[in-house]
């Protein structure tokens, strides 16, 4: 059994001048909801084995923020290769993951590929899940997925089966 948590990086800052994409930091909304997203993971029990992040601004920091809910001694990596990548390019980065000590990896990404990845992943689970995630996949939103395979190579479409997906604005509603 092996367990992904997606997460599209919290809200960016569009008026942070002319700066490079990669370069673009968090908006004050983003550095106030990525923590809240962090304690709703910590709260439901879902803890990363290891922690994949591209190594954009934005994904970053939404990680920085996320570290205090997370294990402490979980294991990060930031990797060029997801910035901006496309679902198979992800998955190539997860297949390289050492299974024995890895069952569930959280890793943090950028639209539209990571929603992409979670939907294309995703085809069993509950139906308000399943339809939420279909019609978006916001910044600093969580899809959990769980799949029935021992091994991360083994990783492909319609696979899985969405546990739950969150978003800030869900949390603001609680």
């Amino acid at each position: 059994m092996k367990t992904l948590i997606l997460m599209r990086h919290a809200k960016s800052a569009w008026d942070a001048g002319d700066i490079a994409d990669h370069d673009r930091p968090l908006s004050d909304r983003g550095r106030a909801t990525a923590p809240l997203m962090g304690r709703w993971l910590h709260e439901q029990k879902i803890a990363p084995d290891l922690v994949m992040s591209s190594t954009a601004l934005r994904a970053t920091e939404t990680l920085d923020l996320l570290r205090p809910y997370l294990p402490a001694t979980v294991p990060i990596e930031k990797a060029d290769c997801l910035y901006m990548a496309l679902p198979r390019e992800m998955l190539a980065a997860l297949a390289k993951v050492n299974d024995a000590k890895v069952s569930t990896i959280l890793l943090i990404g950028h639209n539209p590929g990571i929603g992409s990845l979670a939907h294309w992943l995703s085809t069993r689970g509950e139906l308000k899940y399943l339809d939420r995630m279909q019609d978006k996949f916001p910044t600093g939103a969580v899809a959990v997925i769980d799949f029935d395979i021992s091994s991360w190579r083994e990783l492909d479409d319609q696979q899985g089966r969405l546990r739950t997906f969150k978003t800030p604005k869900d949390l603001a509603k609680d």
